[in-house]
């Protein structure tokens, strides 16, 4: 029978949590009843603002005291496991922000227990979510892709004032690799999720990175270490090739970009909320789709809550399964940046 009313609770209370608890809480079948997070003045803040529920500083005795129905696990990459794990002894469903770990045999490990579970478990790739990104998908279906481009560029962390790395929690282990696994892991992973999302499943991988750039600069962020730049070729599984890259050291003209070509259709995605503009052979102009900026979140978290409520995870896009192989495929960047050779991504 379906929930009235879903109860909520927060690993996690940092930057990201302010994408999903604004709508949450506005929400009259969602209940917020706990709050966790290692900064406990962060649980605090989080809960006078969102309802006053009740506080933690450690996620698996808040999953033994509430009676919940639902988690949001919002951590660093480094730190994902034993709450997904802490959910799944306490058979409490789950949504849980990208990317999902940095250590493939156990993310492999991780998504068996998940499945096994039975539990709804969804995986925050967003961008799954956009009018823009299923219509391109949609046309892919009858024209499959042929070679795929992109990439996230930006700039690198510095100690000024504004910077977001070096004035917010973040800054303490995204600028560490051991910690969020780079770029392309932390933050790139969404197009890598996208190329899988659209072109298929990825088989085979092969990266280089450019390193020292930053490091001349005179104010970057002491604990950086990441790679500057780096670029993966993929092989998906239909043939067809692609190029990701990503780059924290450019200053100006940064952006966010995807193209795909295939035999009839031509799609080209621009900035963050990914507006699309597609082509088709033989016929002029183009058909041009507006990406979701305000209400992404709230679709994704939507799929989430009705499906708990219903039992019926048909309506989540990225079930964390799915989620936890577009993880893998980043780090098999890595990977192959560290021997110099193609990696074959491994997902069983």
């Amino acid at each position: 029978m379906p929930k009235d009313k879903v109860r909520v609770g927060f690993i996690g209370c940092g930057g990201i949590s302010g994408a999903h608890l604004p709508h949450l809480s506005k929400w009259d079948d969602v209940e917020l009843v706990a709050f966790c997070d290692i900064v406990v003045e962060r649980a605090k803040k989080r809960s006078e603002e969102y309802g006053g529920g009740n506080v933690y500083d450690d996620a698996a005795t808040m999953l033994k005291k509430e009676q919940l129905d639902a988690a949001y696990i919002l951590i660093p990459t480094y730190a994902h496991g034993a709450p997904e794990r802490a959910c799944i002894e306490a058979g409490v469903h789950f949504l849980v922000e990208k990317p999902l770990g940095l250590y493939p045999d156990d993310l492999r490990k991780l998504s068996k227990e998940v499945t096994a579970s039975g539990l709804i478990a969804s995986a925050g790739f967003m961008n799954r979510y956009r009018k823009s990104v299923n219509r391109v998908r949609e046309l892919l279906k009858g024209d499959t892709g042929i070679l795929l481009d992109g990439g996230w560029i930006g700039g690198p962390p510095l100690q000024r004032e504004g910077d977001y790395f070096a004035n917010n929690p973040i800054g303490l282990w995204w600028p560490v690799k051991e910690k969020s696994g780079g770029q392309m892991v932390e933050q790139v992973i969404h197009t890598v999720d996208l190329a899988r999302y659209l072109m298929g499943e990825v088989v085979e991988v092969f990266a280089f990175a450019a390193r020292g750039f930053n490091q001349k600069l005179p104010n970057l962020v002491s604990n950086y270490n990441l790679d500057d730049a780096m670029v993966m070729s993929l092989q998906f599984e239909s043939g067809a090739v692609g190029n990701i890259m990503s780059c924290c050291a450019a200053q100006q003209g940064g952006g966010i970009f995807l193209n795909i070509w295939a035999s009839k259709h031509t799609a080209k995605f621009t900035d963050w909320a990914h507006h699309v503009q597609i082509y088709r052979q033989g016929e002029p102009g183009t058909e041009e789709i507006r990406g979701d900026i305000e209400d992404i979140f709230a679709k994704e978290d939507r799929a989430f809550i009705d499906a708990v409520k219903s039992g019926d995870a048909s309506g989540i896009l990225c079930p964390y399964a799915d989620g936890v192989r577009s993880t893998l495929v980043a780090l098999a960047g890595n990977e192959s940046v560290e021997t110099g050779k193609p990696v074959r991504v491994r997902y069983e």
